[in-house]
């Protein structure tokens, strides 16, 4: 996550689609079964890039749905989905209808072979999903979607973009960016700046073993910010990178707070620094970690400059002057604390890595968070393994040389 400098501590109609072939004679024998194969077939169509097959597996009839599930279909091949699938549970009556079934399914998707592993020994490692409610009734002597739902147990990261806005793309060498429709202004601004804090999160990614195949980062109007992922309450927040499972992340970007080219650059490539140290953690989150895991991605986000050169330097002075820190493991501000707390806890943060890479150099700093971050490491055992002396020490001589920086 980003926060502002200074900022609180808590931080169209649709054509008919085109009708599927009907199931052969030798098809699934009950109803149930021939309503799986229905989605079966669609998310096989999806995968292979055939949009009437997609379209054929949902009530032509229903001109909001049928509008629904074709912008999902250019959405999830516009950010390049590799796989798709749908976990059904069970076919329940629907009143009314005694033909049709109402079944809460969990759609699997994934962007990339990395996303999916062959194997998972977590639930954290497996692949992500939403959650629907779809009911299918018979039409023409085939099952099709007539109605989608939310579930009652959707999943925590819904509404995702993809299936909630209708979504334009903008695809580079690295990144593919995506914003909704009428707000495409902002890809031609932001794709360039993203496609060189790549090159920035590239370098990293390769220092701490998790390169990326590529990023997807997504613009955030008011709205969408307000929405997306189940939204971001901190109005303080400017960016964020959202682990969707151990090894997918996606970002968002708040464009009402990219002002200034500096601070889109920075908090694109912080947002960035924040999947390249954070893919393969065996955990969502860890929150007595979060000034490494902040100070890491400040200190990519600031790249080639330091953090004695980043917006944050007065607030990590105020800091001083009011009570020096005597730990680089800062504490973490209330909701009480004074407006500046957060940005010197960034700042501190960010001073800290800076200490580490100049008195232990780079590959050590990021053999420290790897091990950290994604192996969840004790600080000492990490310290000993990384730079050979107790985490007492590292911090003893850190401190000290904050302190001079500060000054």
């Amino acid at each position: 996550m980003v926060l502002k400098p200074e900022s609180a501590p808590e931080g169209a109609a649709a054509a008919a689609a085109s009708a599927a072939p009907a199931p052969s004679s030798a098809g699934p024998a009950t109803p149930y079964d021939q309503a799986v194969a229905v989605l079966k077939a669609q998310a096989d169509a999806l995968i292979s890039g055939d949009e009437a097959g997609w379209m054929g597996a949902v009530d032509a009839s229903k001109a909001a749905l049928v509008t629904k599930y074709r912008m999902i279909f250019r959405n999830l091949r516009g950010l390049g989905i590799s796989r798709f699938s749908y976990q059904p549970g069970l076919g329940k009556p629907v009143k009314g209808d005694a033909a049709a079934m109402a079944i809460r399914v969990d759609a699997v998707y994934c962007f990339g072979d990395d996303m999916c592993p062959a194997s998972a020994a977590t639930e954290w490692a497996k692949p992500p999903h939403i959650s629907q409610s779809l009911t299918l009734r018979a039409v023409g002597g085939r099952y099709v979607i007539s109605a989608l739902g939310e579930s009652a147990d959707a999943d925590f990261h819904q509404p995702t973009p993809w299936e909630s806005t209708d979504l334009v793309f903008a695809r580079g060498k690295r990144v593919v960016l995506a914003v909704a429709k009428g707000q495409e202004k902002y890809l031609a601004r932001v794709l360039p700046v993203a496609e060189q804090a790549a090159v920035v999160a590239d370098r990293y990614g390769i220092l701490n073993g998790t390169p990326q195949r590529d990023y997807r980062i997504f613009l955030a109007g008011e709205k969408q910010w307000k929405s997306w992922y189940g939204g971001e309450n901190d109005e303080w927040a400017i960016g964020l990178a959202l682990p969707l499972n151990r090894r997918g992340i996606d970002v968002i970007v708040r464009m009402a707070e990219m002002d200034t080219p500096v601070t889109l650059r920075t908090t694109v490539q912080h947002e960035l620094g924040h999947v390249v140290t954070l893919t393969g953690a065996y955990q969502m989150d860890a929150a007595e970690d979060t000034w490494l895991s902040e100070g890491i991605a400040e200190y990519i986000g600031w790249q080639p400059k330091g953090a004695a050169q980043s917006f944050r330097k007065y607030s990590v002075r105020w800091q001083f002057d009011r009570a020096a820190p005597k730990s680089i493991v800062p504490v973490r501000p209330g909701p009480k604390a004074p407006a500046r707390a957060g940005d010197a806890f960034y700042g501190l943060s960010h001073w800290a890595a800076d200490c580490m890479a100049k008195k232990y150099g780079e590959p050590k700093l990021f053999t420290f968070v790897r091990l950290v971050l994604t192996e969840d490491n004790s600080y000492d055992q990490a310290s000993r393994d990384a730079y050979g002396v107790p985490f007492a020490t590292v911090d003893k001589t850190c401190v000290s040389w904050i302190r001079q920086q500060a000054s």
